[in-house]
Order: C-alpha cells, then structure tokens, then sequence
C-alpha cells in the first residue's frame, strides 16, 4: 500500500544531493488547505514550506527534525518515541507573519479498532495477542511528538498528527494531544510566583541559620567557650553531625533490631517505588517490561508492599513499650505534651517538602513530560496541603493527596492520637485490655475482608486487570483497613516490657526455636509471592483476593513479631547480629527525610528525561541505588535544617510550660 510522505515525521534524508528533491516531495505531498486548521496555523505552516531547506540552520529543517519519526525496535514495542524537546522550544524564526516559536506537543498513541483485512494481522508481526495489546495500553506509555509553530493550538496539532500517522502506518493507530502537554519556551521558563519567592526565601533563610550557628559552634569549641547557646547548637551542622553519625552500644532497656528492620523496610519501599515511577516514563523495549512484569521476581516489587505493614508493627511495639516503661518509672503523663511531641516531630521536615512541593516543583527541570510535575504534583499541594499538616488526607481528598506516598503518615499519626486511651487501660487493666486488642485485630481483618468482597479488589499490584486506584481508595490508604498490623505491634510491645522487666520469660526448645523459624521466614516468603499464579488472571478469583487482602498483612506482622521477640530474648542468631550492626544506628536517623523526599525525587528525574529509557534489571538496579543515596544526601540538609532544630526547640518549649520542680524529669 503506497503511503504518502510524512512531512514532520519521516527521517530526512542525509544525503544533501537529494535534499531539493525531499523537499519538493514533502511540499507536494502535504497541502494544509486539505485540514480544518486554523488560519494563523495555517499562515505559519505555509511561512514553514517557504522557509523549508535542506541547511542546517533552517528553523523549518529544525522542526521537522525535532518531530518524532519512525523509530528502529518497533518489534520490541519501542512506541515511546519523544522526538527533540529542546531543539523544538528553543526555535525563534523572524518572518514575514511575525515571530514563530517551536511548539513541543507530546501526545498519546491510540490503537484504534480495526475490521480491515490489510490489517488484520497487524500485532501478529509483534507476537501479540489481542489481550496483550490491551495489556501494553495499560502498562506502557506510548507516546509520539509533534513539533509544529506557535500559532497552532491542540486542535490543529491533533489534525495535522492524526494526518501524518495516517499517511504512515494507516488508520490503526492515532494520537490525541492535550493543551497540558503542548509547551513553547514560555512554559519551559515560566515566572516566579510570589509563593516561589517566600519559599527560596525560606530556605534561604534556613540554610543561612545552619552556616552561621555552624560558624558559631565551632568558634565556641574551638576558642575556649564553655558553652553555646542552646538554639545555636540545635542549627550547628557540625553538632548535629556528630549526633547523626554516632554508634554506641546498645543499652539493655533498647531493643537495636528495630533499627535494621526499618532500614532494610525503607530500601524496599525505595526499590518498589523506583519500579512504580520508572513506568511513567516511555522505553524502547516495552514488550520486555510487559514480560518482566508478568514473571515471578515483579512480585517482589509487590511485596514492597508489606513493609508498611513492618513500620506499623514496629511503631505500635515501641509505643506500647515506651508507654510501660515510662509509666514503670512514674513519669508524669501529659496528653498535651504527648501530641505536640509527635507532631512537631513529624511535621518540622514534612512542612518543607509540602512547602517546596506547593510552590517550586515547576521550576525545577523541564522535559517533554515535565508539565504533569506542575499538574499531578504542585496543583494538587497548593490547593490541599491543609489536608496534609492536618494529616488526614487518607479520607479527606483521596484521590488528590500532596505528597501522595505520605498516606502512611496519615494512618500513624491517626492512630497515634487514639493511642493513650489503650495504653492506660493497657496499663491498668492487662489481662481485659489484651483481649479487647486481640478482637480488635480479628474486627480489622474482618473489615478488610468486607471491603475486598465488596469493591472486589485485586490484591496484586501488578495485575494488568486489577484496577489500583480503586485498592488504593477503599483499602490501601485507610486506617481502619490497615491498622490490625499496628494491634499487633501494641500486643508485641507489651510483652517485650514484660521480658525486659524479667516478669516474663520465653523458655524455647532449641529445635523449636528452628522450626519457628523455618515457619516465620516461609510465612514472609509465601506473602510475597502468592497469588501469582492464582489471583492474576483474567477471571476475577473474589475469595482468594478477599482472603489475601485480609489475612496477608496480619500474618506478615506475625511473622516481623517473632523477629523481634526472637532478637530480644536471644533467639535471633546470626539475623539479630545482621539486624542489629551499628551502622544500621546511622542509617536509621536519616529512613523519615529519605521517605519524604525520594518518591518526589523520582517523579522530577523521570518527568525530566527528554528520551526514552531501556528497561532491564541492572537499568532498575542503577536507578534504585542512586535514588537512594541521593535521597540519603539531601535529607540530611532536610534534618539539619528541620529534626534538629526542632528538638531544641521543643526541649525549650517543653521547659518553658512545665513547672521548676518538674522541669527535668517530664523532659
């Protein structure tokens, strides 16, 4: 079938004996007068033709350069094509019509419904079935660029695209484009907003403070003074680096394998995250991704998943054992104290990355796809970052969270606040208070299972048939669905202060302590990876994603129990030694900023990019670890200009409200 000259996406012949019979072929083969355009489209795309030469430094060469073209791996589902983003904005051509700027449109490939026998066999060239075209829409973007003047709008972009395309590969495949994704160079730079200037200044500000208390410190230490003051070494770089990078040895009342759980927890959810984002950006071998996604090891991706649950577990343990055993030494409780404490904690480092997220994300990079950082990201903080400090995001504005990974932070401080109340009566009343928490854990699963059942959720993430803003909306970020991990956690806490307090005593056989185990790490293993052959089919299994959802998270929270019962009565082995390395002390200082900053990171690199990537596992592997310490280094500026200062500045508020006699020990 004979196909017409594509004007803008056709590769341009490099051979410059040819160039004048190329560009007459294009003239004659494209005729803008046969499209509904609009008349200054129309005007600048005949200003194009006039201009169009085979020199290097013609802007209408430029343009169609800059436009995408057929690209080689098409087998390979390489339809992720960008084009030249930054050859297209940075065309300004003086004419007869005025100034023309290069507009950039990035579009949407569509697979259209096709009856026709030239094409019927159409994906049997790729080794696709029908259902795994709809498989590769879903999962893969795929993307095709215009680069066309100014003057057109979107809808004369998707004219002329959908003309060219057609001319191409024929009416099977379309593109749609979006007013969000058409940019010229005044996008690309836009003006600072007054919010922009405030938060630079705010910064500024910071920074300056942690320089110059920094400056003070060390002139202090190092000049004989006793002593600086107390806001100063809060700010000073170089004391809170000391605190930040030391190891020390475990007391008996601490419980170190906590601090190897969480950080091993956070990797994982950094690696998980890597994958997730990794997929909004085009590659060139999508079929590869599609199979990768398909086997066994994408569901350790899944899996990434139950380290929510660990940090839930972990953080209802610590709770409860913190609360027994302050109230074993008759510490004064204060309600007060005890939610201002746990807010300015969290909220100190959270303030600034909703700050930077509500107002200066657009600025930061640029690319074919950089506008949805200002749409999916900044939008949504600016209009809602109230519900973010108010922390109740998970049921206020689901579907538009600032900073979305900070649900978690949601269901924490939720169950923070309800906290005291169990605690107390868990205190005065043990052997009622276990009880009402053990039927708390069955009422939760129980709930689950109804939401499951009712929504009819697919439990694997990675399941091309599953619907996962629908899981996330009624089961994932919610509290009461996700809370049974942290009744347990409560549960585990109290007991760890009895065996601490030598009013308990676990007294294994050896060979039990192997079996247990053996049981606890084939519990984990078998969370991870079931359901892989059973939950991810076309046909929705209703009883096993309803059993899966519900039981899945408490048993992994079982399971993380045993590990730190074991670690804390000397049944831990050599995984208590791994679990409890200091260096594992300093990497846990830094786990909080390192969630709140790297899944953004992500999202700005990938929107960044302005070429497809090529996915593989060393790919994956690079990206993950450079996210990571990347993550580590800026949020150690995030902790010293925010964890630090805050817990001086708290010490000094907490003095200020207790009385004299109290001062210290409520302190």
């Amino acid at each position: 079938m004979q196909k017409a000259v594509l004007v803008l996406g056709l590769v341009l012949t490099s051979v410059n004996a040819y160039g004048t019979k190329v560009q007459q072929s294009i003239i004659n083969s494209f005729n803008v007068s046969q499209l509904s355009i609009t008349p200054k489209c129309q005007l600048q795309f005949n200003e194009f033709f006039s201009n169009f030469t085979m020199d290097r430094y013609s802007w209408a060469l430029q343009m169609a350069d800059a436009t995408s073209k057929i690209p080689s791996g098409l087998l390979s589902l390489n339809f992720g094509e960008m084009g030249d983003f930054q050859q297209c904005v940075n065309i300004e051509a003086s004419t007869k019509t005025g100034t023309i700027l290069g507009k950039y449109c990035l579009g949407s490939l569509i697979v259209k419904e096709t009856t026709s026998s030239d094409h019927q066999n159409m994906w049997e060239m790729f080794s696709l079935e029908k259902l795994d075209v709809i498989r590769l829409v879903l999962s893969v973007k795929l993307r095709w660029a215009l680069c066309l003047p100014d003057g057109c709008n979107t809808d004369d972009a998707n004219l002329v695209g959908n003309f060219l395309l057609t001319n191409v590969v024929g009416e099977e495949v379309g593109v749609r484009f979006s007013d969000l994704l058409c940019q010229t160079v005044k996008e690309v730079n836009p003006p600072l907003t007054n919010g922009a200037i405030v938060t630079i200044a705010i910064l500024a500000l910071l920074l300056s403070t942690v320089l110059l208390s920094t400056l003070y410190d060390i002139f202090c230490i190092f000049h004989g003074h006793k002593s600086c003051p107390m806001l100063v070494k809060g700010f000073s770089a170089y004391t809170n680096s000391k605190k930040l990078f030391k190891m020390t040895s475990p007391t008996p009342d601490q419980i170190p394998c906590l601090n190897g759980l969480k950080c091993l927890s956070m990797v994982w959810i950094v690696y998980c995250h890597t994958f997730t984002v990794r997929r909004v950006n085009p590659v060139t071998n999508a079929k590869y991704l599609i199979e990768w996604t398909n086997n066994w090891y994408s569901m350790i991706v899944h899996g990434a998943t139950f380290s929510v649950d660990t940090f839930l577990t972990i953080g209802g343990a610590l709770m409860s054992y913190g609360f027994m055993k302050a109230k074993c030494k008759n510490v004064r409780f204060n309600l007060f104290l005890y939610y201002l404490h746990r807010y300015l904690r969290l909220t100190a480092p959270f303030a600034i990355v909703v700050l930077v997220s509500a107002t200066l994300l657009k600025y930061m990079g640029s690319g074919p796809q950089w506008p949805l950082v200002d749409h999916t990201i900044q939008q949504i903080c600016a209009d809602n970052w109230w519900t973010a400090l108010l922390y109740v995001q998970n049921y206020v504005n689901v579907t538009a969270m600032c900073v979305g990974h900070s649900w978690y932070l949601n269901v924490d401080f939720q169950l923070y606040l309800v906290s005291p109340f169990l605690l107390y009566a868990l205190w005065k009343s043990p052997k009622a208070s276990l009880s009402f928490l053990v039927l708390c854990v069955l009422w939760f699963v129980g709930v689950s299972f109804y939401v499951a059942w009712v929504y009819d959720l697919h439990v694997i993430l990675t399941n091309f048939y599953g619907n996962p803003h629908i899981y996330e909306k009624y089961y994932y970020y919610l509290t009461h669905t996700r809370c049974a991990p942290w009744f347990i956690g409560v549960i585990l806490g109290y007991y760890i202060f009895k065996l601490k307090q030598n009013k308990f005593r676990l007294k294994l056989n050896k060979n039990l302590v192997w079996i247990i185990w053996g049981v606890c790490l084939g519990t984990m293993l078998t969370c991870v990876l079931a359901g892989f052959h059973s939950l991810r089919g076309e046909e929705y299994d209703r009883w096993g994603n309803a059993f899966h959802i519900a039981l899945a998270r408490p048993v992994w929270s079982l399971a993380v129990s045993w590990i730190i019962l074991a670690c804390t009565n000397d049944y831990g082995g050599p995984i208590n030694w791994v679990l409890s390395l200091p260096i594992f002390q300093v990497l846990n200082r830094f786990i909080y900023c390192i969630y709140l900053i790297h899944v953004t990171l992500l999202y700005m690199i990938s929107y960044d990019k302005k070429r497809p990537g090529y996915f593989s596992n060393f790919n994956l592997a690079y990206d993950f670890w450079g996210i990571l310490w990347f993550s580590a280094g800026l949020s150690y500026l995030l902790i010293l200009m925010t964890e630090s200062p805050i817990t001086v500045i708290e010490e000094m508020l907490i003095q200020s409200l207790c009385k004299k006699e109290h001062r210290k020990r409520d302190v």
